[in-house]
């Protein structure tokens, strides 16, 4: 890990509970990210039931923070140009704590997908 002026923390080691935020199949394959919606699937009915925003916002938060308590960290990849300028080389995978707003909405968008499918299957 590395520190720059403006007191972010690179993360260059990933561990096996850390979720990336982010699409394709690079995050999706990750362990943590699939423990993760693992996760999600335990609390999603109770999620699609909840009647108010506050009542989804608090189960998205308790998921958040199970996956915390565990270790794991929510993570989002530096972009080439965003490393370099971090002084990083080229082709090093940089990635930082993803900001608790993007973090709640991750949770939150994982609770909603696929729920035409969930409803049919309940």
């Amino acid at each position: 890990m590395s520190n720059d002026g403006d007191n972010n923390q690179y993360i260059l080691d990933l561990n096996d509970i850390d979720v990336l935020c982010g699409r394709g199949s690079g995050p999706n394959d990750r362990a943590g990210n699939i423990d993760f919606r693992n996760l999600v699937l335990t609390r999603k009915a109770e999620y699609l039931a909840a009647t108010t925003r506050d009542a989804k916002g608090r189960i998205a938060a308790e998921i958040v923070a199970n996956v915390r308590s565990r270790g794991g960290r929510f993570l989002k990849k530096l972009s080439p140009q965003q490393a370099k300028d971090a002084g990083f080389k080229r082709g090093v995978a940089v990635y930082e704590l993803a900001d608790e707003p993007s973090v709640l909405e991750k949770a939150k968008q994982t609770l909603r997908q696929n729920r035409a499918e969930f409803v049919a299957k309940v």
